[in-house]
């Protein structure tokens, strides 16, 4: 499994809320200073720096914590990003870091950040007020910060880490999905809509690759007939650590007439097709198709591979 760490430097509070965000997204992971960081965290896989901007440059000490570090650095999948009020400076700043060190970075971003007067020390307050003068621009608080903008990023860096999962053989792979929902029939089907979330324990079938779940109706069909993406986990029960075994799809979802289909699928599942038809009630049929399934395997481990697997249809 990939672990990510997050070293940043932050002044007055933008760039360090931004790393936890980061952190928290891409976990397994930690975050901390330059002062913080421990000789152990360069066995982390992926590395993300952050740093305010402060008069139009990166924090000094992060400039030096990325020179000091170039060695091991450059066999890690490293991202850059900053905070700051002018994003085209800060990418230029981002650019001239990744020149300096000469390491190809994953990927970098400049994030919108604050200024509060109020929190300024003095010779900030000072240094900034000149430089507003000078651009002509009214010395007041600013606000470009915005979680939303972190938050997207951090599952840029998310899709970008994946990309270097040790994955399997597709051929293989498929293979041991089909295995596991095969052998497994209840899942938890999660649906939503603005914010109507719904998750539903439910029996389902895998048939022909897909997931059919037979249902007399309820409140996730409120969500379904608006918003067909769903996700759907299947799982065991925790043992330990090194026995894991769990799935999550996503995909999306539609709902099955009385047809051809229908009775296949009932058929597959050894049920009566006419009494079903004849029940006082109608049986509705929800089948799921597959976009994404990420399968998470301890047995994986033992075989070379990253204990997480994604296989995109």
């Amino acid at each position: 499994m990939i672990r990510t760490l997050v070293v940043y430097s932050s002044k007055y509070g933008s760039t360090r809320d931004a790393a936890k965000i980061i952190a928290l997204i891409n976990g397994p992971a930690m975050y901390c200073t330059v002062d913080e960081f421990k000789p152990e965290y360069k066995e982390f896989e992926n590395i993300i720096i952050g740093s305010p901007l402060l008069q139009e440059k990166l924090e000094p000490s992060i400039i030096e914590f990325a020179k000091n570090n170039r060695d091991w650095l450059k066999d890690k999948a490293v991202s850059l990003f900053c905070t700051c009020l002018n994003k085209n400076g800060g990418l230029e700043q981002l650019r001239s870091l990744e020149e300096l060190i000469e390491i190809k970075t994953v990927s970098m971003k400049a994030i919108g950040g604050r200024l509060v007067l109020d929190q300024l020390d003095e010779t900030d307050h000072e240094l900034i007020k000149n430089f507003f003068e000078y651009v002509k621009l009214p010395f007041e608080d600013m606000d470009f910060y915005n979680d939303e903008e972190i938050i997207q990023y951090a599952m840029k860096i998310k899709y970008l880490s994946e990309k270097n999962l040790v994955q399997l053989e597709d051929n293989k792979l498929k293979t041991a999905i089909d295995e596991f929902l095969s052998s497994h029939n209840t899942c938890t089907l999660a649906t939503c809509h603005l914010d109507s979330v719904r998750s539903t324990p439910i029996e389902y079938n895998y048939y022909n690759g897909f997931l059919y779940l037979l249902s007399e109706g309820g409140e996730k069909f409120a969500n379904l007939l608006l918003n067909k993406n769903v996700s759907v986990s299947i799982y065991e029960d925790f043992d330990k650590m090194n026995n894991l075994k769990g799935m999550q799809i996503s995909g999306h979802a539609s709902l099955i007439e009385h047809n051809e289909e229908f009775n296949s699928v009932l058929e597959f599942k050894g049920l009566d097709i006419k009494f079903i038809k004849s029940m006082p009630i109608k049986m509705n049929m929800i089948k799921i198709v597959p976009d994404k399934i990420e399968f998470l395997n301890s047995k994986f481990l033992d075989e070379g591979y990253n204990i997480k697997q994604i296989y995109n249809y």
